[in-house]
């Protein structure tokens, strides 16, 4: 049975008589979906996500799809990689995948694959195959979480990775990082402009942040300064976390900086911050402010401390 391009489900399936069937491959050597066959094909230990198509030259549906999967590649680039297996060549690689009609689409994650069994229009595939990439990021949502992950994660040289986030969902490029990088970084993400958790560990100007910490130590950072910039890919973050490896040595150029973040200045401009972190300022202080509500409240509590602590 055969359906549309951006249909649901169905396929082509072979078998039948007729006039003799192409062989040919439908993408080309210079196409950004790469021709994969049985002596090239990720196995469990690729170190890349990869989308694999499996066609048929002659099956009409596969060649509706083509415009497609070549768009999909290279908007997915940096991201997935996107390979096309014929199975008119490559049969039996195409029967220990299961495949029996034509397209069929799977995501390869190591050891792991997923079908995909939806919608075929470039948007929809796009949303899928992002859904669908490994998290290897640690979630972390509070202080002694935070700590946690500075011992365990980083430790003794070693460099880590958090992601201030000012969202709710962890983003396709930190993802791949992560991925590409296991075993070698640790990576964590501080969600939906956690302030008290950002004052901990380093001073965040502004989410979203990215903040590599040398030797588990929260006094010793480097900050990414494209993270404000644009929406980061996979290969720029790679790249600049690999410069704090232990063979390069950069992270033992970072010198423990004391953190202003939390400092109790009354030359600083509280009633400018947001509270949230007046709140983290108070916390890290022990500051008692029950009845606050007001950001003037709160400024307040922070003067009158700030006050009676120059009195002393």
């Amino acid at each position: 049975e055969e359906g549309g391009a951006g249909g649901r489900g169905g396929g082509q399936r072979g078998g039948g008589g007729g006039a003799p069937r192409s062989k040919e491959n439908l993408y080309g050597k210079e196409s950004a979906v790469k021709s994969l066959r049985k002596t090239k094909f990720p196995g469990s230990d690729a170190k890349h996500v990869w989308l694999i198509e499996f066609y048929a030259p002659w099956c009409q549906h596969c060649k509706r799809l083509k415009p497609t999967m070549e768009r999909l590649a290279k908007e997915l680039e940096g991201f997935v990689k996107v390979g096309a297996v014929n199975c008119e060549k490559e049969k039996q690689l195409c029967g220990v995948e299961g495949v029996s009609s034509f397209p069929v689409l799977k995501l390869k994650k190591g050891s792991v694959t997923v079908s995909h069994d939806g919608e075929r229009d470039l948007s929809a595939l796009k949303t899928w195959t992002l859904d669908q990439l490994p998290v290897r990021v640690a979630n972390v949502r509070k202080p002694e979480g935070l700590d946690a992950f500075l011992r365990n994660g980083c430790g003794s040289e070693r460099a880590c990775v958090v992601f201030f986030s000012d969202a709710t969902e962890t983003p396709a490029w930190l993802k791949v990082a992560a991925n590409e990088l296991r075993g070698r970084f640790e990576f964590a993400e501080v969600r939906a402009r956690n302030e008290a958790l950002a004052l901990r560990l380093a001073d965040v100007a502004a989410f979203p942040s990215l903040v590599l910490v040398c030797d588990g130590d929260a006094s010793r950072t480097a900050a990414f300064e494209g993270a404000l910039r644009h929406e980061m890919t996979p290969k720029e973050v790679v790249a600049w976390v690999e410069t704090f490896s232990r063979a390069r040595g950069k992270c033992a150029g970072i010198q423990s900086v004391p953190k202003t973040g939390t400092k109790l200045d009354a030359s600083l401009p509280y009633e400018t911050m947001r509270v949230s972190k007046l709140r983290a300022i108070l916390a890290a202080h022990d500051i008692p402010c029950v009845l606050c509500a007001e950001k003037s409240d709160f400024t307040r509590a922070i003067r009158d401390f700030i006050s009676k602590k120059g009195e002393l």
